[in-house]
């Protein structure tokens, strides 16, 4: 890849919008379109941007076990405001049964699949 492509390839992951990409990169919008359209380049940029995504899930992951660690803290602290203590509850309920039902979604496919690949 062309040092110019490596420079909007970079651009496109830090700016919010295709055209400010363009500016940042200095290339026309109507390059970077080109560019997009080169599978080559298209799929480099989805590698790099499905890197960021698993590095802000990784992120968001390791944060789990510290709010929820707060929350609890705030709930069990009989001297905290009602209201804080109320409302931190509710949060730790409120994502615990996400969770359990996104755990539970997940065994239930891998269920099915292993059903299906029998």
């Amino acid at each position: 890849m062309t040092p110019k492509k490596q420079k909007a390839l970079l651009a496109l992951l830090t700016n919010p919008t295709k055209e400010k990409a363009a500016a940042a990169a200095g290339i026309t919008s109507k390059t970077l379109r080109g560019y997009l359209a080169d599978p080559e380049f298209r799929i480099s940029y989805e590698k790099a941007f499905a890197g960021m995504v698993e590095d802000a899930t990784r992120q968001a992951q390791q944060s789990i076990s510290p709010a929820l660690s707060t929350l609890r803290e705030i709930t069990e602290n009989e001297t905290e405001n009602a209201q804080a203590r109320i409302s931190a509850a509710r949060s730790i309920l409120e994502y615990s049964l996400k969770l359990m039902e996104q755990t539970d979604i997940i065994t239930r496919l891998e269920n099915l699949e292993a059903t299906n690949n029998e």
